[in-house]
């Protein structure tokens, strides 16, 4: 039984599948797939799910597998995904995962603008970013529009936490953080920025004789499932009295409807910006339409050029279930969750069904419970759109819970859990760095619930799993929750105490995961023992007793952690001896040598004792 995974690439669900058909149109393909990529996730290397938005998990992207880097920082293999998969050639939009390299090769190609420059990006155009405000690009992004100071991008690799998610950002033009912008040479940059140019046609008051106006469109951003926002432009260098500008907008480019955005204005440059469902309600989703801005003067309407906006499709097109195979213990109930995929789309709710009711039954809330042994395929099927998908599900014995490990005396972990109705045994599992796989350690009958674990080091943590045994053991529970203990230090033995020059020396054997010991002292063998010190090494000096004395010494060993701690020693006794007045005065003559450099516990008093004389220093 082994508790590491390994997941191919096919076995990572696709959040964002590409669902959009290539036009043959650059500019227009690589912002309908990019757009139909917003919202994908990092998946989480070991279930294939998605992770968290803020997780800080390197995650596995289906950009950077197209690479060989599945779990790589991924705006650079987003962007080159992106063209890739709407057909254009590689002598345009060059494939490459650095974004530094990026932008050597559009200046190598002369198509490349510093953000210096004044440069006002296009659809389409390749975006480059530095946080920090340095020259050198750190990511990249695709412009999807501009509006006035506003620059619309859609980025890969970017979002909170270390940014693992596809979004569309609004960005200022003038923001520091913009390096610049490749500028690729597409077949249809002329279809994504377009203006209809009109003479002079009158007089006006001051006029140049022969003033021009523009009427300019440009594309789309923000597109959704229920609304759009539609840009363009009115250069109006002959200063012209505008009476109302704005687009026209519909379903049918034969009848569009006026929708007035500007009121009247002598303005030479007049943006137009509208938030189509602002205007018209929510649009309908998976659905064509068409704008075209318009400027009125003196009664006279000007157009500009036409574009069509889709509208995002609403309905799922494709379903991800919590789990593609999972298992339920006998008479348990666990939860399956269905999300309807892109993120956006409507679900209106599931169709549950279990292909073998009398192994394992679901609700329509995706609760699925263990009626027997076996393996049944449960289904779930939205009612919008009649997607599906599988998810198998196998019954097996159900797995021990509340799992404890504890420490329980020198050399010991013990191991309690819940006893399991029906159980044959149980099987236990164990490694010591949380990394290599769990190996089986123990087997104990059905009717224990305990283990003692006398096979550690002191010091060491161990991490635990428990299987239930069935009678048959193919259906053997699954591994249960992980309970951890560390191992508790022996308690120092051998210890012994004797004189040296008056002053009592301490020893015991050393103890293996020790990191230092404590010295304790009593005057009497079950008296109060106080401490005197600790110390690194398996002995000790005791400088503080009195002569003519009892005392009792006990010694723990210590590795950072109280709960692990070892237990006392037995107690090592020693009775003091009468000191010599010469004795005392040479000590006194080394105490006051060493008085500078030794420890405050150690300037202790020194007496002695001789034919009634008593010296005290």
């Amino acid at each position: 039984m082994l508790c590491s995974f390994s997941f191919s690439a096919s076995a990572y669900y696709d959040s964002r599948p590409n669902t959009h058909r290539n036009s043959g149109k650059h500019i227009a393909d690589l912002i309908a797939v990019a757009s139909g990529q917003i919202g994908y996730v990092e998946l989480d290397p070991a279930s294939g799910q998605p992770l968290h938005p803020e997780s800080n998990v390197a995650g596995y992207t289906k950009y950077g597998e197209s690479f060989g880097a599945p779990r790589g920082e991924w705006c650079a293999y987003f962007v080159s995904w992106c063209a890739t998969t709407a057909g254009i050639p590689t002598s345009i939009v060059p494939r490459l995962g650095n974004c530094a390299s990026t932008v050597e090769w559009y200046k190598k190609h002369s198509v490349y603008r510093p953000a210096s420059s004044g440069y006002v990006p296009k659809p389409g155009d390749i975006i480059f970013f530095n946080w920090s405000g340095g020259s050198t690009a750190k990511h990249i992004g695709i412009v999807t529009g501009v509006s006035g100071n506003n620059v619309y991008t859609i980025e890969g690799n970017t979002g909170p936490g270390r940014g693992n998610q596809c979004m569309s950002k609004t960005r200022s033009r003038t923001a520091g953080y913009i390096v610049g912008y490749g500028v690729p040479a597409y077949n249809d940059a002329s279809y994504n920025y377009g203006s209809n140019q009109y003479p002079n046609s009158g007089s006006q008051s001051g006029s140049v004789k022969y003033a021009q106006l523009a009427v300019i469109t440009t594309s789309a951003t923000e597109i959704t499932s229920t609304t759009a926002l539609l840009h363009g432009e009115i250069r109006n260098s002959g200063r012209f009295n505008i009476s109302s500008s704005g687009f026209f907008f519909g379903t049918d480019k034969t009848k569009l409807k006026k929708y007035p955005v500007n009121s009247s204005t002598t303005a030479t440059n007049i943006k137009l910006e509208m938030d189509a469902a602002s205007k018209v309600g929510e649009l309908t989703p998976n659905t064509t339409y068409y704008y075209q801005s318009y400027a009125v003067i003196s009664g006279k309407t000007y157009p500009g050029p036409m574009y069509a906006v889709v509208t995002v499709n609403d309905c799922p097109q494709q379903l991800m279930l919590s789990d593609i195979s999972t298992t339920v213990g006998l008479g348990r109930t666990i939860n399956i969750t269905a999300t309807p995929l892109p993120y956006g789309t409507q679900s209106k709710g599931f169709v549950w069904k279990s292909s073998d009711e009398k192994i394992v039954t679901v609700t329509n809330e995706g609760a699925v419970t263990g009626v027997s042994y076996g393996t049944a395929k449960l289904t779930a099927t939205t009612n919008y759109g009649s997607v599906s998908a599988d998810c198998s599900i196998t019954v097996l014995i159900p797995t021990p819970e509340n799992v404890k490990a504890t420490t329980a005396g020198e050399n010991n972990i013990r191991l309690s859990w819940s006893p399991v109705n029906s159980a044959e045994g149980y099987i236990i599992y164990r490694n010591e760095d949380d990394i290599s796989e769990m190996a089986e350690i123990a087997r104990v009958d059905a009717g224990t619930t305990a283990f003692d674990d006398s096979t550690v080091t002191p010091g060491s943590k161990y991490n635990y799993r428990i299987v239930t045994i069935a009678k048959d053991e193919q259906y053997n529970s699954e591994l249960s929750q992980t309970a951890s203990a560390v191992a508790r230090l022996c308690a120092p033995s051998k210890i012994s105490a004797s004189h040296e020059d008056n002053w009592i020396n301490i020893s015991w054997n050393a103890i293996g995961g020790a990191q230092k010991y404590y010295v304790y002292r009593a005057t009497s063998e079950n008296g109060l023992y106080t401490n005197i010190g600790k110390t690194y090494a398996n002995k000790f000096v005791d400088r503080t007793a009195l002569p003519e004395q009892d005392y009792y010494y006990k010694v723990f060993a210590d590795n950072g952690d109280m709960r692990t701690r070892s237990e006392f020693s037995p107690s090592a006794m020693i009775t003091t001896k009468v000191v010599s007045l010469e004795t005392a005065e040479n000590r006194f003559l080394t105490k006051q040598d060493e008085l500078h450099g030794i420890d405050s516990n150690e300037a202790s008093i020194v007496r002695c004792r001789t034919k009634g004389f008593i010296a005290e220093f």
